[in-house]
């Protein structure tokens, strides 16, 4: 996958990272609802899920522009940020 410029990078990997944390929320939310059986079948799917975003996505994006490399601190930074833009959004939206 070649993106061809930082910004088209820095989109695609931040987007990948929100969707990382939103499939984790899904553990974190459902998992507990589960039976133990449940609960591990949904961990796979979603670890496999994870798995696929970050081969197909988030590395392709960092072999380009390895300048966007970030510690785990940053990374949680921007999911937060980014679920915060959504849930703003979302609530922009449904104001109108």
């Amino acid at each position: 996958m070649k993106l061809g410029t930082v910004e088209a990078a820095r989109v695609v990997r931040d987007a990948s990272i929100e969707a990382m944390d939103a499939l984790n929320s899904i553990v974190v939310d459902v998992a507990p609802l589960l039976s133990e059986a449940g609960s591990k079948d949904l961990r796979l799917a979603v670890a496999r899920s994870m798995t696929a975003i970050l081969e197909n996505l988030v590395n392709p994006v960092l072999e380009e522009c390895p300048e966007l490399e970030v510690d785990e601190d940053t990374w949680g930074d921007i999911a937060a940020s980014r679920a915060r833009a959504r849930l703003t959004a979302a609530t922009e939206s449904s104001n109108e």
